[in-house]
């Protein structure tokens, strides 16, 4: 997590996350993905991003509360629904479901996760 200590660009909140991955193609396919659907108003929302390792690290920045929440809120839901297609259809799930009767574990976002919303002054 990143304290955000200025003003930056006129928004008036700002979070860094950083999202660990098994692998550094796992985070950049994530990135890919994600980058495909830019923020719908830029001058209210910044969002970037960058693989550091494994790891995914997204920045965003917001002019109030709700819009930081509302991203926040999309950027985690699509992040979920990326990860969890690649576990269903990626390249190590052909072998691992193949026991009858296995049920896999879905993903999920709420175990690693590090980052929290900074106002910034």
């Amino acid at each position: 997590s990143v304290a955000l200590a200025d003003r930056v660009d006129g928004y008036q909140f700002g979070s860094t996350l950083s999202l660990p991955f098994l692998s550094p193609d796992n985070a950049s396919l994530v990135k890919r993905v994600i980058e495909v659907d830019r923020p719908l108003r830029p001058s209210e929302l910044s969002r970037t991003m960058d693989v550091e390792g494994s790891s995914l690290s997204v920045t965003l920045h917001a002019a109030s509360v709700t819009q930081a929440r509302v991203a926040l809120d999309h950027l985690l839901s699509d992040i979920q629904l990326v990860v969890q297609t690649m576990s269903r259809f990626g390249p190590s799930s052909q072998n691992a479901g193949s026991d009858t009767g296995s049920k896999l574990k879905e993903p999920s976002l709420e175990v690693g996760l590090m980052g929290s919303w900074q106002g910034v002054a």
